[in-house]
């Protein structure tokens, strides 16, 4: 069962106005490709991975990488500081517990553990690495990896599995898959903890409406739910090895009120951008420009939030002992 800390916002459904023809562009092949080598290709100057199953539509430069910072920031903020919700800080603070972070990014989750839990150990992994290794303390260690062709750690390794916001990162076919690796690298015992945001929220005005639709037909290209974020802990409830009872939280972040909600709508603007929505929608730069300074007055009038949830469980502790043993 699940165990409501607080209440869902009600979603608005959307009537799309369209379906994406283009699937190419998101897609794009090597002959109408600007440049690509090592597993990346470049389109209007920014840098996106280009790998077999591989969706993530935003990119993966310095500028993506001071996004998902300030991303990291904002969300820090909104959560009053509190790193994890699972049980485990006086274990974490005794010492020699392992945390495994997936999809780690620039590792501003993974800096502040360590700095906070000196006495355990922690390791990140993502496709990119963003995490230089003169920043990297001595209970922390990275490792590059894509999570589509598992994780690489042998089963029942970490007593805190970790992952939060790779909503653009699986598709809704993957996520089960993923979801069950995360269980299958945790102890007994172990802790597994989500965390995701809403896309679509029902306080929203009508451009700010269209631009969310719009990202969220484009994204479908890729398989990409944007909307899934309430819902990731079904992925949970299909796992036999979990204990029954799923736990949840949520906070909001302000979308152009106040200062973080500022530094929000910046970063919320500035990924539509990264995933070339102006492209996609037929119209310019400037175009997509004029439509944001429209939806940042609306989001100010209407006291736009966007919700974010976490979702943990516990892994089942095996106490069935066999025929043969002692």
């Amino acid at each position: 069962m699940m165990n409501q800390s607080t209440n869902q916002s009600q979603k608005p459904q959307i009537q799309t106005r369209r379906p994406i023809s283009n699937y190419e562009y998101l897609n794009p092949s090597r002959e109408d490709d600007d440049s690509i080598m090592d597993g990346f290709h470049y389109k209007s100057g920014r840098r996106y991975h280009f790998l077999d199953g591989v969706k993530y539509p935003l990119p993966c430069d310095t500028d993506e990488t001071y996004r998902l910072k300030l991303n990291y920031s904002i969300s820090r903020y909104c959560w009053k500081g509190n790193l994890f919700y699972s049980p485990l800080e006086n274990e974490l603070a005794k010492g020699g517990m392992r945390v495994l972070d997936v999809g780690c990014g620039p590792g501003g989750w993974l800096l502040d553990m360590a700095a906070q839990f000196p006495n355990s150990t922690f390791v990140g992994v993502d496709i990119s690495s963003m995490i230089p290794k003169d920043q990297q303390p001595s209970n922390m260690g990275f490792l590059q990896c894509n999570i589509h062709n598992g994780l690489p750690f042998p089963d029942d390794t970490f007593d805190f599995v970790f992952m939060s916001h790779m909503f653009t990162s699986i598709t809704e076919s993957q996520w089960q898959d993923v979801v069950d690796d995360l269980v299958r690298v945790a102890k007994p015992g172990g802790w597994i903890e989500l965390m995701e945001g809403d896309y679509m929220n029902a306080t929203s005005g009508p451009v700010t409406r269209e631009i969310q639709a719009q990202t969220t037909i484009l994204l479908r290209s890729r398989g990409i739910n944007m909307n899934i974020g309430p819902n990731v802990y079904k992925y949970f409830e299909n796992i036999v090895e979990l204990e029954n009872e799923i736990f949840t939280g949520q906070t909001v972040t302000p979308l152009g009120n106040g200062t973080v909600g500022e530094l929000a709508f910046k970063n919320y603007k500035s990924s539509h951008f990264a995933v070339r929505l102006h492209e996609y929608m037929g119209i310019s730069k400037q175009e997509l420009e004029e439509m944001f300074k429209i939806s940042q007055k609306e989001m100010d009038e209407y006291n736009t939030v966007l919700n974010i949830h976490r979702f943990y469980a516990q892994k089942k502790i095996c106490t069935e002992k066999s025929e043969d043993s002692w």
